[in-house]
């Protein structure tokens, strides 16, 4: 079977080196450069993914993870949450024991790596700066801007929010803006970070760390739309300092950014009759609140590739879109319920917040429980 995958960057990729796993053959378009063309920056860029240690597990058997740069993941062993009214519940690795509950990955390094294991395959074509011309989905092709046209059995979209290979399915979406900005900023501390992450709710929007190095830290703080869109750098500085020294002690602001926060999700998965299939953003994008992001874009890619081994294509893809768009929008729901709960000004919603927690905190099976699905166990 000849699979197509359409967008490299982390889905595509890791989806390239699943099927190439299973003994597909596998061509992959991206119509960027080669994140392996140039030398790595050293210094951390703004895009991190907080990857669960299922994810972690299954990238490290897909032969990805020894080509990871090690200064660009560190691993976290607990997770503290804390409400708007102050209180905290936190979740440990060592309650489950296990040595850590995920990792803090490079978004550019973890694709480099990937690349650079594709690369090596055998039964992989992948081509950079190519660009998709059209597709003729009912006859299974792919005209490529440079004459080529590829023929495949099945065509993943992995190209992220606002697809093209959905909209060639004529696979319509739904969706919502937030009317919220979420900022990134790196920065150097003088006190050493801890192996762990954690997440402050407050009217506002919440403020999150993730831990980067001894003395690196990713800062994350959600405001309006126009509280961020219109700060300049020195605004940003002060706003960061008056929210994290608290917490973390003074730092030096290495680079920072924001992007606005949307909820999309495709109205379909697949398009069974023809072969197509949408995995990660171009069938979900979700609330980063919990940084499942990639995480559920993983899980499409190992359902996908398990119900391939077990069906036939059809029923395969069915099957995938069955499971995944009931697990993805369960997770989408549970997005918003902390989103809008946790920052709510109604008594009755925050009292819930602070009952529910407080159960957590006193119920050892059941924060068990949670840490494992924080982990990607079922």
């Amino acid at each position: 079977m000849h699979v197509v995958i359409v967008g490299a960057g982390l889905v595509g990729a890791a989806a390239g080196l699943a099927a190439q796993q299973a003994g597909y053959r596998v061509t992959l378009l991206e119509r960027n450069a080669a994140p392996t063309a140039k030398p790595a920056d050293k210094a951390w860029d703004l895009r991190i993914s907080s990857i669960h240690q299922r994810n972690v597990e299954w990238l490290q058997q897909l032969g990805a993870w020894h080509s990871l740069a090690p200064n660009k993941v560190r691993r976290y062993d607990a997770l503290r949450v804390t409400t708007r009214d102050g209180l905290s519940v936190d979740f440990n690795a060592a309650e489950v024991n296990q040595s850590q509950l995920g990792v803090m990955a490079e978004n550019d390094a973890l694709v480099r790596a990937m690349w650079q294991q594709l690369q090596q395959l055998p039964n992989v074509s992948i081509r950079s700066e190519t660009q998709v011309e059209s597709y003729a989905i009912a006859q299974r092709k792919v005209y490529l801007s440079d004459g080529q046209q590829l023929n495949y059995d099945l065509l993943l979209g992995a190209d992220g929010a606002g697809s093209a290979v959905a909209q060639a399915a004529q696979i319509g979406s739904r969706g919502w803006d937030y009317d919220m900005r979420c900022l990134l900023a790196i920065v150097k501390t003088e006190q050493p970070i801890p192996s762990a992450t954690w997440e402050v709710f407050r009217e506002c929007g919440p403020y999150a760390l993730l831990p980067l190095d001894q003395h690196l830290a990713c800062l994350i703080d959600y405001r309006s739309q126009q509280a961020w869109r219109s700060a300049d750098a020195l605004e940003v500085a002060k706003a960061l300092e008056t929210t994290f020294t608290p917490a973390i002690g003074t730092f030096e602001l290495l680079r920072h950014g924001s992007f606005p926060l949307r909820r999309q999700r495709a109205l379909h998965y697949v398009d069974a009759e023809a072969g197509l299939a949408l995995v990660g953003d171009a069938a979900h994008s979700i609330h980063p609140l919990a940084g499942q992001g990639v995480n559920l874009g993983f899980a499409d890619v190992r359902v996908i590739v398990e119900e391939l081994a077990q069906k036939p294509l059809d029923k395969a893809l069915r099957s995938y879109e069955r499971r995944q768009m009931a697990t993805n929008q369960q997770m989408m729901r549970a997005m918003d319920a902390i989103h809008y709960g946790f920052r709510s000004k109604h008594f009755a919603a925050r009292a819930m917040v602070a009952t529910g927690l407080a159960a957590v905190s006193k119920l050892t099976p059941l924060k068990r429980r949670i840490i494992k699905r924080a982990m990607g166990e079922s």
